[in-house]
């Protein structure tokens, strides 16, 4: 059964290819899909297999660049819409996470209106489903790029899905904003991707600085899931232990889907832990930290963990001992406050990290059509030189390899 697509817009009629050749046809885009499962798979497993040694060789991050075709006019999208796409969970348990993402994406789109795009063109949103398996959603990122033709792609924070929208968006030349931490996106010289919040690594060394030492914790209990996500946080807070010298945390490794909370809070009370690291799911920690009391330990969470049900359940205990990594500019900048009063007001609930960043995401893209026109590849040109951008999210400056350089700190949730 065909995917579901949410337009905000109905399709442009008698529209021209986007280059001077006509789209792949059918066999060419399955292939285009099962190459990037492929790529991505064996990516993974390298990544995950690698040991923290010292590299015999290093990517200059500022000689990162796209030096190939597309910038000419005879690639520019045809139309009055210049679509936007955008991967998110539309069923299962991240259903509402990815109508905050929507609903979030649209304020923004109703925000830049104000200002027009050159020669009376419009901006859309396309909105595909990343939930499933890998297959699924190499399939709905295909269709964005070729049946949408969307001009850059934004993804959740989920890293599977950035790294299927990574190997499309290098394969065939599409700009990529993710709000995903993972950190290996960032580190195969890929041009095309670009991340709008602290990756793992730069979380892992704020949080471990914090416990190490300036509180000076040596029982350290870090609970992680056994997937991807889980196993690069996993990594990084080791590494960052590591190098300030620290005792190694314990670990917990959880199996999804978690059948038996009461049995794991068991083991983690047994472990009496001064620091708690949840590098988990929003539901996973939710089901943890309602079972963990206030005065046992202080809880530290990776932004993937900011969702709904944890916030709710956070916000039960006005989220006392319970730290996060943020942008130094955080919530108090008045960007903010302004987009959490109008996304409540419009929602009826407060948005999260997740949904702050994407309305960033699009009017970062916004702002760079209206520089580069309808064109994926100077697209990128515009993103690859953002540089102490105000959001709602905090600030963001993209470093050569496509990271948010902005300074972080350790912010207590609210």
């Amino acid at each position: 059964m065909r995917a579901r697509a949410v337009q905000t817009a109905s399709p442009v009629e008698g529209a021209k290819p986007i280059c001077p050749i006509p789209p792949p046809p059918s066999l060419l885009r399955q292939s285009l899909v099962l190459l990037v499962i492929l790529a991505s798979t064996v990516a993974l497993r390298a990544q995950t297999d690698s040991k923290a040694q010292q590299p015999y060789a290093t990517i200059n991050r500022e000689a990162i660049g796209y030096a190939g075709p597309g910038r000419e006019t005879a690639h520019d999208l045809p139309g009055p819409e210049i679509k936007i796409g955008l991967l998110a969970p539309l069923q299962g348990p991240r259903q509402a996470e990815g109508e905050a993402l929507r609903q979030a994406a649209l304020m923004a789109l109703e925000d830049e209106a104000a200002n027009p795009l050159p020669e009376g063109r419009r901006l859309a949103l396309v909105v595909r489903d990343e939930t499933g398996l890998w297959g699924r959603g190499a399939s709905e990122i295909v269709r964005l790029v070729f049946d949408d033709r969307a001009v850059a792609l934004v993804t959740s924070p989920e890293g599977n899905a950035a790294h299927l929208a990574e190997q499309v968006g290098n394969r065939v030349g599409v700009p990529v904003l993710t709000l995903s931490s993972d950190s290996t996106t960032t580190q195969i010289n890929i041009p095309w991707l670009f991340r709008l919040v602290p990756n793992d690594a730069v979380q892992a060394q704020t949080i471990a600085e914090d416990i190490y030492r300036q509180r000076a914790f040596q029982k350290v209990l870090l609970i992680t899931e056994r997937n991807h996500d889980g196993r690069i946080g996993q990594e990084e807070f080791e590494k960052a232990a590591r190098h300030l010298q620290a005792p190694p945390p314990e670990s917990l490794d959880v199996v999804l889907p978690l059948a038996d909370a009461d049995s794991l809070l068991a083991e983690i009370r047994s472990r009496h832990p001064q620091a708690i690291v949840l590098w988990t799911s929003a539901e996973t920690a939710a089901r943890l930290l309602d079972g963990i009391s206030q005065r046992e330990s202080e809880v530290y969470v990776c932004r993937k963990t900011l969702q709904e049900p944890f916030t709710q359940i956070a916000a039960l205990r006005k989220g006392k001992g319970i730290w996060f990594v943020t942008s130094r500019a955080g919530s108090r900048d008045d960007s903010a406050q302004n987009f959490e009063a109008r996304f409540r007001a419009r929602v009826g609930t407060a948005p999260n990290l997740a949904a702050a960043e994407v309305y960033d995401a699009v009017r970062l893209l916004a702002a760079g059509l209206r520089q580069a026109g309808p064109n994926r590849a100077r697209l990128r040109d515009r993103l690859a030189k953002v540089s102490n951008f105000a959001g709602a999210s905090g600030i963001i400056s993209f470093d050569g390899a496509g990271n948010n350089q902005a300074a972080v700190a350790l912010t207590p949730l609210k």
